[in-house]
């Protein structure tokens, strides 16, 4: 193809909210930089997730025939739209992809990004080999794999994927930096955690440690951003003065949450990569991390923020020790690590890339 002429991308998800939005939009913001014509096949029930008018919508879940039925809708779409590139985002969209790709014909390359594979996620030994068996196999198909954190992309390497599979770590795009509010003053502290109520993300952790604090820590001040997604958990509210449920936020105004915040909460099972722990340090906020997945190479223990070992009890003493004057300095530090290490510059360079190889095999 012309080299001048841009890239027609068709994303592909079965879900988006949460982390796969915030990607999805980080990739849409970028699209001059990469010379690049976004489209989205996603959700019927989540198209307001995502900040792009160029939406077809599905109504297609990962129960049942969902994967060969979304595999369908991209042939269809693909015959239909003739992009360049179909790029499935989340695991049951690769699923699709695989699935679809010897219909798409060899004129449309492909690409797949896990957003977190499921065989590093908490689970028995044999379904974590068996998983890791799936996935490897899936890595061979797609012409490009995008690894979204160090953490997996060393282990997968070891554990034999394709050499199709390439790191290009995550990132979220900065604010205003005159947008940036003072941490609200008293001797109250704020804690914020903001995801899906949802096993995987450790609801259930956070609920049981509130639980632990609310007699020795009175002074704590619990937001919740977010709701349930996969229906996996029994979800406990708690109904208490200083516990406050928001739901589901727009995603451009998540910075106004993490400015009443004194310090954020991420008591993830599983965490490809964690992108609102990047949210929280480009606002100077620092972050109480698991120790599971890619987590502890975005949180460096007592320097901007702390690990814990993904139990209420020690997310809990993690919890009573911290002190404002500690929090701060850490913030400091989580803003450093957001412009050092995981900057969006970074991540322009590693698409520039993979746009450009896929551009000219075409």
């Amino acid at each position: 193809m012309n080299r001048t002429q841009p890239l027609h991308v068709l994303n592909v998800a079965e879900t988006i909210k949460g982390g796969i939005a915030t990607y999805l939009d980080t990739l849409e913001h970028y699209s001059h930089d990469f010379n690049c014509h976004f489209e989205y096949l996603i959700p019927a029930a989540q198209t307001d997730q995502i900040a792009s008018r160029k939406v077809q919508p599905h109504g297609y879940s990962r129960k049942g025939l969902g994967p060969l039925r979304l595999a369908v809708a991209i042939v269809r779409l693909a015959r239909q739209r003739k992009p360049d590139v179909v790029y499935a985002h989340s695991t049951f969209a690769g699923v699709a992809l695989c699935l679809a790709k010897p219909w798409l014909g060899r004129g449309i390359k492909t690409v797949y990004c896990a957003h977190g594979w499921a065989s590093f996620r908490d689970r028995s030994k044999l379904v974590i080999q068996l998983s890791r068996i799936v996935e490897r196999c899936m890595s061979y198909i797609p012409d490009a794999v995008v690894n979204i954190s160090r953490h997996e992309h060393e282990i997968n390497r070891r554990h034999g994927f394709s050499k199709k599979n390439i790191l290009i770590q995550s990132t979220v795009l900065d604010r205003d930096s005159r947008g940036q509010a003072q941490r609200q003053a008293g001797d109250r502290l704020h804690v914020l955690f903001a995801a899906r109520l949802d096993w995987e993300k450790g609801y259930d952790i956070l609920v049981d440690a509130i639980h632990i604090l609310q007699k020795s820590r009175p002074d704590f001040v619990y937001h919740i951003v977010g709701d349930a997604v996969l229906g996996n958990l029994k979800i406990e509210k708690i109904v208490a003065d200083n516990v406050h449920y928001y739901g589901w936020v727009d995603h451009a105004d998540i910075d106004c949450y993490y400015d009443r915040a004194d310090v954020f909460i991420v008591p993830s099972r599983n965490e490809g990569f964690g992108l609102t722990v990047l949210e929280a340090f480009r606002s100077s906020v620092p972050v109480i991390a698991s120790n599971r997945g890619a987590l502890p190479e975005l949180v460096e223990h007592a320097v901007n923020g702390l690990v814990f070992n993904c139990t209420a009890a020690d997310l809990a003493e993690k919890l009573n020790e911290l002190d404002l004057t500690t929090l701060r300095n850490y913030g400091r530090a989580g803003r450093h690590s957001y412009l050092d290490k995981f900057s969006p510059a970074q991540f322009v360079v590693s698409y520039q890339k993979l746009f450009g190889q896929l551009r000219g095999s075409i």
